[in-house]
Formats: structure tokens, sequence, C-alpha cells
């Protein structure tokens, strides 16, 4: 989630991960197939919608700003697909 300003200011406002978490027998997180003994599902479900809140200074003189949320989808290290992306204007002041 991003923020730009009208002074073109650009903010990292955050960001969410869901994943699957391999765990060794002693719980520590593991990536190779052969160490995982247990599977921690934090993945978001298909059609499955929730609501996050991200808080995050801008500069005190901003007036308005476009927030973009991106959503995106990693079957693999080196593939993202995006999935969503949604832009809205905020004012803000009188």
């Amino acid at each position: 989630m991003t923020a730009k300003t009208d002074k073109g200011t650009v903010t990292a406002m955050g960001k969410k991960e869901y994943w699957e978490i391999g765990l060794d027998v002693e719980g520590k997180h593991r990536i190779g197939a052969w160490q995982i003994k247990e599977i921690v599902d934090l993945t978001l479900p298909p059609r499955r919608t929730t609501n996050e809140r991200f808080m995050s200074e801008l500069p005190p003189d901003t007036k308005s700003a476009d927030v973009e949320v991106l959503v995106t989808y990693h079957p693999s290290a080196k593939t993202a697909i995006e999935v969503g992306r949604i832009v809205k204007k905020v004012h803000f002041g009188q």
C-alpha cells in the first residue's frame, strides 16, 4: 500500500503477506520439502476478504493523496501476478 501526495511524495504505507509456513520438528521455519514436518496455513483463501489497517505519517502540508492498494499472487519465487489494484484519492484539512 502506497500513498502519493499532491506534492508528488510517495510514501510506503504498509505491506501484508499471506503464505504457508513450513516448520521442522523443532518448530523452526524451513523451506526444503525434506525438512518440513508441519505446515501452518497463513494464506488468504480464494473469494475470502479481509480488512487490514496501516498507519503512516504524510508530510504536514499534504492536502490530498492518492492511496494505492496492490494485490499480487506469487505462484513461484520469481513470478508475480497482479490480482487487483485500486487507487482512491483522500483529502485532508478544511
